[in-house]
């Protein structure tokens, strides 16, 4: 009886107090035409806004559940978005990502988790102005980041007023706010899947509460020291998608050597930004200013990660450099002035930070690479307005975990290639990879067969080793008038 009654104080101790959460219907519509209804249920999970002191000041995290298809007495599944920004409820609006969770829920309740500052959580650190990118903002480094700046003060200062602290936005505040549902739920383990950042977040989580994961799926994984970007890395894309395209039908006759305009046009952007009039079909014309630091920025953030993006970029620069209206930049412009990220992308990164030895590295790479320090902007830059403490070396170090875990890798990521996770792999034993041919940051999400090798393995099945998927055709290049 003395060691039932043991075991049993264990248990109670690794589950926490019963679960008292209360769930209400909840309707996704997504922005589909037409659209599409997800139902599922919703709840307010509340955590201290700085674990350190817990009787002060709270967050509510919004948690979306969506009911298991299968066995629901098993593990609950619990997603971590990425971004950092983005938000886990809000992704039911991308087919590939809803696709995913209609799959894992054969393997049990899937809980879509709006981290701390994001999505419909309380506090939100969302921008209440857009950027503004008209006029000169983007013709150099320097007036590009003097915009950056003054939309981070401006949001920064507002955030005090209301007693946000922002220096509590980072990983290991999500940590416990991870143990706090978990606690919340009434359950002794989570099963974890995790994506871009999310996995970042979920090793943290891995490292600090070995006990509480059954196992977990990180896709697109990149490790607590991987936030800051190799030059070197981009480079090899480039001539990745350069290769691609002098292959393809669309783009191969107009530009067999896309690096070579690739160069071209950012030495003439270098030397003059390029000036266009936007005209919508609504409201008024809007000036633009663009220059080769901001090109460099814009083909970092929007062209290197996945194929699917990857396809437009020789029609970017075929605009560029025959002097046309840039219609492809104009849609970049819009998706940085309304890009929906929370400010965590900023307090988080900046708070991760990178170590001393990589950061040497990159700054060797730097000079020989071609988009050289826009690759890692504005993480520095920027924390000298937010000031959030590096976590330090110690915070960086790889985890290591006997869980089971499945790396997910696409062949096309140019954010987190699959060297990343085979050398992440090295501290998991209980570990493997699944490569897939042709996928890259998101579209890998698309892979025949993927999101059922997802969850099979999340309901203790063996995974594939490769998942092969056709790249995408170009974007057509407009043929210039005669």
């Amino acid at each position: 009886m003395k060691i039932q009654a043991t075991i049993m104080f264990a248990v109670l101790a690794a589950i926490g107090p019963a679960a008292t959460l209360s769930w209400k219907p909840y309707t996704y519509t997504t922005g589909d035409r037409p659209a599409v209804k997800i139902e599922g249920e919703i709840t307010r999970v509340d955590a201290p806004e700085n674990h350190a002191a817990p009787d002060g000041r709270k967050v509510q995290l919004a948690l979306m559940r969506l009911r298991s298809s299968g066995a629901s007495a098993t593990t609950p599944i619990l997603y971590l978005h990425g971004g950092p920004g983005n938000a886990g409820i809000q992704l039911l609006g991308a087919r590939e990502f809803r696709d995913l969770f209609e799959a894992m829920r054969a393997a049990g309740d899937v809980l879509l988790l709006d981290q701390r500052g994001c999505g419909l959580s309380a506090p939100s650190l969302l921008p209440k102005e857009p950027l503004q990118l008209t006029g000169a903002a983007l013709a150099t480094r320097e007036s590009f980041l003097a915009v950056l700046e003054k939309h981070s003060r401006a949001e920064r200062d507002r955030l005090l007023r209301e007693g946000v602290d922002p220096a509590q936005y980072t990983i290991p505040a999500s940590v416990h706010d991870i143990e706090a549902v978990r606690v919340a739920l009434g359950v002794p383990r989570l099963r974890l899947v995790g994506h871009s950042y999310g996995t970042q977040l979920a090793q943290a989580y891995l490292r600090q509460f070995p006990d509480r994961v059954e196992r977990a799926v990180l896709i697109g994984p990149e490790g607590l020291d991987m936030t800051w970007k190799m030059p070197a890395e981009s480079d090899a894309q480039l001539r990745r998608i350069a290769a691609w395209a002098a292959a393809s039908p669309a783009a191969a006759p107009a530009m067999p050597d896309m690096l070579g305009t690739l160069r071209r046009v950012l030495e003439k952007l270098d030397a003059q930004p390029v000036r266009f009039t936007y005209r919508p079909e609504q409201g008024e014309p809007m000036q633009f200013e663009v220059g080769g630091f901001a090109l460099r920025f814009i083909i970092a953030k929007f062209y290197l990660g996945d194929p699917v993006n990857s396809r437009f970029l020789p029609k970017l620069l075929d605009e560029l450099d025959k002097g046309r209206t840039p219609m492809s930049l104009v849609y970049n412009l819009g998706q940085m002035s309304g890009s929906g990220l929370s400010y965590t992308w900023i307090t988080t990164d900046a708070a991760t930070g990178v170590a001393a030895p990589r950061r040497a590295e990159i700054q060797r790479q730097e000079s020989q690479s071609v988009l050289g320090v826009a690759l890692n902007f504005p993480i520095t830059e920027l924390n000298a307005v937010w000031q959030v403490p590096d976590l330090g070396e110690e915070f960086r170090r790889p985890v290591t975990s006997d869980v089971p875990v499945l790396f997910v890798a696409g062949t096309e990521d140019g954010l987190t290639p699959p060297e990343q996770a085979r050398s992440i792999l090295t501290g998991f034993p209980r570990g493997a990879v699944l490569v897939v041919e042709g996928g890259g940051h998101v579209s890998q999400l698309a892979a025949p067969g993927l999101a059922r090798a997802v969850a099979d393995y999340l309901a203790g099945g063996t995974p594939p080793g490769k998942i092969a998927m056709p790249l995408p055709e170009f974007a057509p290049l407009i043929t210039p008038r005669k």
